[in-house]
């Protein structure tokens, strides 16, 4: 019948609907054709294992018919059986769509800021757009964005009338103040550090704020107070908000290795250094001034960072060297003269090696913690001040005259290597000793005037010397002032005695170090015909010794390196007083006589010895052929033909 619905087991070979011909007319027929049920089920058994549908998914492979081509592997699906979807060609990363929304914004942002900076705005919204700048500069990822874009300096070139207004002044020291936040370089151009300079100049004057709105002045100290407060500000007095603090504060936390070699040069040509070098004067003047605690710090902390900078900028630079020697009549080497005798009175004062009193619940003293903050400034200063002066008068003849003739100098020298010491804590001693050392030998080297000096001075032998706590014999043992080339062939002799007790001691502990022992936590044993390590049972008391034999091993491991240290420390002490001692000797022979006298049979050669090792020692870490070696070298000649 043509209303009966005809079903269509074998689907696949159905063709599409758009190919069948329309339904052919049926004359209706009385034909009933009956299939027996054997035919039935065969009929069945048809239909239900039809092989199984051609695959959607046809991979095709491409044989090459060059030599150079390479095969190529398709799969390819055939258009009935692709599903209806729209295909969408080129999208991005998730990553991609997040970075390029950081950059439209962050470009946004900029040009929207930047039209707001140009000098044909008005003043109000520029110092508005300033402050907001800075605002974003307070994100890391903001300053990132301005320096990998190079914006730095277009922002300054912009804000280069800066300073004929006071309150843009403000606003733009302060946006140099949070760009120098970072730890990396501030992609400083010359102009952008004229302009900071400038700023470093400008002082604030009564009769001009008074023209100003100070309603406004004081809005705007107060979000740049806020603002410094979201950064890193430990030297920063957020009670004194002012244009040349805030530049200031910028110079100070640049060096040269962040902004680049041209700082050095850049720095003396703007007249960043005498700004320097007149703050320092400044804290040392306050040094003998201040009584409080906290002012007492932060003028140490003030000249320290000062410092700082003046001794990366002439390291290896002779020209900011003669310019900081010859400026205002050597104001730097006076100042640092002073600072550093008011460190020596302060060391003494603020004693940090007696730190050991606690109360019963283990807590510190209220006056330790004050002994350890002061006495940590006074520290960190004096060891800026000789690092400032090392460089000033190391290979100069006109930089040692000058700092030899300040006041007490060479006497406040010697007194850090042989008496300042004591009141440090143990692992600060060294560094202090050897810095002393090394500022005597740049004094001595080249200036006669400053040996003669030495030689005639009196001190006392060192804290630690045997002669004078009574531990030697009775025909070495001195007491109160002696010669100053005694006390120093003392220490000579004292740590180079030193360094052999720690060389032996050293040796011996590496003779007597355990061999390997065999692991005898298990045993290899054949099982089924295989290898197999079987693990043994421990006892209790074989772990712990086991325990006990690693304990004795780490032991005897930082006993040699604690030797190594010490024999380390006391080689370079005995062979920087050997130097200086042979400084001393140079053209004079009334020097050569006095040092031999105190010397064990007259004989130079355990100097040569010494300072031979060292020598050595620096051609291994050093670079061949600098000034140090060829000094070392000259003196080691010097003595053998004495």
């Amino acid at each position: 019948s043509p209303t009966k619905a005809v079903y269509n087991a074998r689907h696949w070979n159905h063709p599409d609907s758009e190919e069948l011909p329309g339904p052919p007319v049926v004359k209706p027929q009385s034909v009933t054709v009956r299939l027996s049920s054997k035919e039935q089920s065969q009929k069945d058994d048809g239909v239900f294992k039809a092989p199984a549908p051609p695959p959607k998914v046809i991979k095709t492979v491409t044989i090459p018919t060059q030599p150079y081509q390479d095969i190529v592997t398709a799969l390819k699906c055939r258009k009935e059986d692709k599903e209806l979807y729209t295909v969408v060609q080129h999208v991005k990363h998730f990553n991609d769509v997040v970075e390029f929304g950081e950059n439209q914004e962050f470009t946004d942002d900029i040009e929207y800021l930047l039209s707001g900076l140009k000098s044909t705005q008005p003043l109000n919204t520029r110092c508005l757009s300033v402050i907001s700048l800075a605002t974003k500069c307070a994100m890391p990822s903001f300053r990132m964005h301005l320096r990998a874009h190079g914006m730095v300096a277009m922002v300054f070139k912009t804000l280069d009338d800066s300073q004929h207004h006071q309150n843009l002044s403000l606003c733009t020291a302060a946006l140099m103040y949070i760009l120098s936040r970072d730890r990396l370089n501030m992609d400083l151009d010359r102009a952008s550090l004229d302009l900071m300079i400038r700023l470093l100049e400008l002082e604030q004057d009564a009769s001009s704020a008074k023209l100003l709105n100070e309603k406004d002045m004081n809005k705007i100290k107060e979000k740049i107070r806020r603002l410094c407060e979201t950064v890193h500000n430990k030297h920063l007095d957020l009670e004194n908000i002012t244009t040349g603090h805030l530049a200031m504060e910028t110079l100070l936390s640049l060096t040269s290795k962040r902004a680049g070699d041209w700082f050095k040069e850049e720095l003396r040509l703007l007249g960043g250094l005498d700004h320097i070098v007149d703050k320092v004067k400044e804290c040392v003047d306050h040094l003998s001034k201040d009584e409080d605690e906290e002012k007492l710090v932060a003028s140490l902390w003030g000249a320290e960072r000062c410092l700082r900078v003046l001794e990366s900028v002439t390291v290896h630079n002779p020209e900011n060297q003669s310019y900081l020697i010859a400026y205002k009549d050597s104001q730097l080497i006076v100042s640092s003269a002073k600072a550093l005798q008011h460190c020596e009175e302060l060391i003494k004062q603020y004693n940090r090696a007696e730190n050991s009193i606690c109360l019963p619940d283990s807590k510190p003293l209220p006056h330790q913690n004050v002994t350890n903050h002061v006495g940590k400034a006074v520290e960190d200063c004096m060891r800026a001040i000789i690092g400032v002066l090392l460089n000033l008068t190391n290979d100069n003849e006109w930089g040692s005259t000058k700092t030899g003739e300040q006041d007490g100098l060479i006497g406040t020298a010697m007194n850090c290597v042989l008496q300042v010491p004591k009141y440090l804590p143990q692992e600060q001693r060294f560094d202090i000793r050897v810095l002393g050392l090394g500022l005597l030998i740049n004094l001595v080297e080249y200036s006669a005037r400053n040996r003669h000096c030495l030689v005639n001075m009196e001190t006392s032998c060192s804290f630690d010397s045997s002669f004078c706590s009574g531990e030697g014999d009775d025909s070495l043992r001195i007491a109160g002032q002696v010669h100053a080339v005694q006390a120093l062939v003392q220490l000579f002799l004292e740590r180079e005695r030193a360094a052999q007790l720690a060389e032996s001691k050293t040796d011996e502990l590496i003779k007597d170090a355990p061999t390997t022992q065999h692991d005898k936590s298990g045993e290899w044993q054949e099982t089924s015909g295989e290898i197999q390590w079987v693990s043994t049972e421990k006892t209790d008391g074989t772990e712990e010794k086991h325990k006990k034999e690693e304990d004795d091993e780490e032991l005897d491991l930082n006993k040699a390196l604690q030797h190594a240290g010490k024999h380390m420390e006391d080689c370079i002490v005995a062979s920087y007083t050997a130097l200086l001692l042979g400084c001393l000797c140079q053209e004079s022979p009334i020097n050569v006589t006095t040092v031999r006298e105190y010397l064990p049979e007259g004989d130079f050669s355990i100097m040569t010895e010494m300072l031979k090792k060292f020598l050595s020692f620096m051609n291994l870490t050093c670079a061949v052929g600098t000034t140090g070696q060829k000094s070392i070298s000259r003196v080691i000649e010097y003595l053998e033909h004495c």
